[in-house]
């Protein structure tokens, strides 16, 4: 089995490619399966009535203006629909998936060039496959990888440009990619831009250059895309909404919308949720704590400057108790080139032994544990022999790859992201179909389909305040084919879909049908005048 080292050894390049086609194939098994949720049902309705109205410059949902967002991801949806000809979750979640990947090679290719090949793909590899990535973000479908990569490669424009010296690119690139952000998600845009160029112009004694020509060109190349947006908005809606909006959005979840005794207690709890977020990789973490590794990370331009970048946004997230982990995305990165970086320069060999001895452990507790769930499947776990065998497969791959020959660097990184890759395949079979069965997410799903499939033919319209979640109003939508409209008050000429509060000003209401919604387990009644 050594050719197996030498080939990875020879052809390290190869050997990352298809280990990451192998950790994209496996992040592919079962995304389609549960049915949409949380926050990503909100971007496939608005994606859905672009392509029934055929209005793309205004996102609406229920043919109500909203404002939360602007419309560029959207597009991106509404555009993978088209090309693909479905409305499935998995192709819903296509536009999240390949951009994590993008976003991998993204930080691969950039930061080999001053850490080395082997750190940028395990600095990669981190960020595809920690805890946060690997069992969640991955597979719900959100906008926030997407946008969490444009702002990380504004990142780089401003680390690699200023660097360079080169004033034009360092404005004019890293704006135009802001404005793509911007018209993802508003005006967290201007705050990661504004910071970064502030911070990477003084560390690099350059602060006269925000008042430069320069920067006019780069605050046009932002101005042109985003004010020719909301110009051509206008034409459609007036933009009092977009204003209010947008800064309630920005706002939200912060200091300024908490009680200060949250504050408090999420100044101490966010480092703490981060180590679970981060890991295993957070782990890794203790080889920054040596004597001389600040001088051997200022040492590297491109590492100083990430670094300063890193520190100066984080205190926005660690001093709002209300954020997501996903808003911290575009800086995971950052700190994850820096651990690498540490991992290389660490004199410490033992340590780094045991690290790789340590994850051997967990790949054969692992593999234990899954030769366990396959004997319980009789107790209501659905986990058949083949996926059985290609999880045990997968570990043991890469538990041959971590036990390699002494200087095989390459080969334990890459057994280490493979037996993440082997814990992602047996969530994709065991846990995912275990919450389809357990969970509710699939009732909503199927009572929203039923009162689809009831009133195809028929004028179906909400009832407004009625309490409905965007999941109902996407596959209700879906499987229409036409947008689900609100009406002021009961519409006697149709049918109208409502909660049981209205029904005391309605006498006349005759309930045909319900459904469960995901918002408080609420019930919704199909219901026609009954006169």
């Amino acid at each position: 089995m050594n050719h197996i080292y030498k080939f990875i050894s020879k052809h390290p390049q190869l050997a990352f490619l298809l280990t990451t086609i192998l950790l994209f194939t496996v992040y592919l098994v079962n995304l389609g399966l549960l049915p949409l949720f949380a926050d990503a049902s909100t971007r496939a309705v608005v994606a859905l009535e672009m392509m029934f109205t055929e209005i793309f410059w205004v996102p609406t949902i229920n043919g109500d203006y909203y404002y939360k967002k602007p419309p560029l991801y959207n597009w991106i949806i509404t555009a993978v629909f088209y090309l693909t000809g479905s409305m499935s979750e998995f192709v819903f979640r296509l536009p999240s998936v390949v951009p994590l990947f993008l976003f991998g090679f993204s930080i691969y290719k950039w930061s080999k060039k001053f850490i080395g090949q082997n750190m940028a793909f395990l600095a990669a590899g981190m960020f595809v496959t920690c805890g946060r990535m690997l069992v969640y973000a991955s597979f719900i479908g959100h906008i926030d990888i997407f946008y969490s990569w444009v702002t990380f490669l504004s990142f780089i424009c401003l680390i690699k440009h200023g660097k360079e010296g080169n004033w034009t690119k360092f404005f004019v690139y890293s704006y135009a990619l802001s404005a793509v952000a911007f018209l993802c998600k508003g005006l967290p845009t201007v705050l990661f831009q504004g910071i970064s160029i502030i911070v990477v112009l003084l560390a690099l004694k350059k602060a006269k250059k925000f008042f430069s020509l320069e920067h006019l060109l780069g605050l046009l190349v932002f101005t042109i895309p985003v004010g020719g947006y909301f110009l051509k908005y206008y034409q459609f809606n007036k933009l009092d909404g977009w204003v209010e909006f947008l800064w309630t959005q920005s706002k939200q979840r912060t200091v300024m919308d908490k009680a200060w005794y949250e504050s408090v207690i999420h100044i101490f709890k966010f480092p703490l949720d981060h180590l679970y977020h981060l890991a295993p990789w957070s782990l890794f973490a203790i080889f920054m704590f040596r004597k001389g590794f600040k001088k051997e990370l200022w040492n590297t331009p491109e590492l100083k400057l990430l670094t300063l970048i890193f520190l100066a946004n984080l205190p926005v997230y660690w001093l709002s108790p209300g954020y997501y982990p996903r808003y911290l995305f575009m800086l995971y990165p950052l700190l994850f080139i820096v651990v690498a970086f540490s991992f290389k320069t660490s004199p410490k060999v033992r340590l780094k032994k045991y690290f790789f001895a340590g994850f051997t452990v967990l790949g054969i507790v692992f593999m234990v544990g899954v030769v366990v769930i396959f004997i319980l499947k009789n107790v209501g776990l659905e986990f058949s022999a083949l996926q059985c065998g290609l999880v045990l497969a997968l570990a043991s791959f890469s538990i041959f790859l971590l036990r390699g020959l002494r200087g095989h660097l390459t080969s334990k990184l890459i057994g280490v992201i493979v037996l993440m890759a082997s814990v992602r395949l047996l969530f994709n079979y065991v846990v995912m179909p275990d919450r389809l069965a357990s969970g509710k997410t699939n009732l909503y799903k199927t009572g929203a389909i039923k009162i689809a499939k009831q009133t195809q033919d028929t004028p179906l319209k909400i009832v407004r305040w009625t309490a409905m979640n965007h999941d109902a109003t996407f596959y209700i939508e879906r499987e229409r084919q036409k947008v689900l409209y609100h009406t002021l008050g009961f519409d006697k000429e149709n049918l109208n879909l409502m909660e049981s509060s209205h029904f005391t000003h309605e006498p006349d209401a005759l309930i045909l049908d319900s459904m469960q919604i995901r918002h408080e387990n609420r019930i919704i009644y199909l219901v026609k005048d009954g006169k």
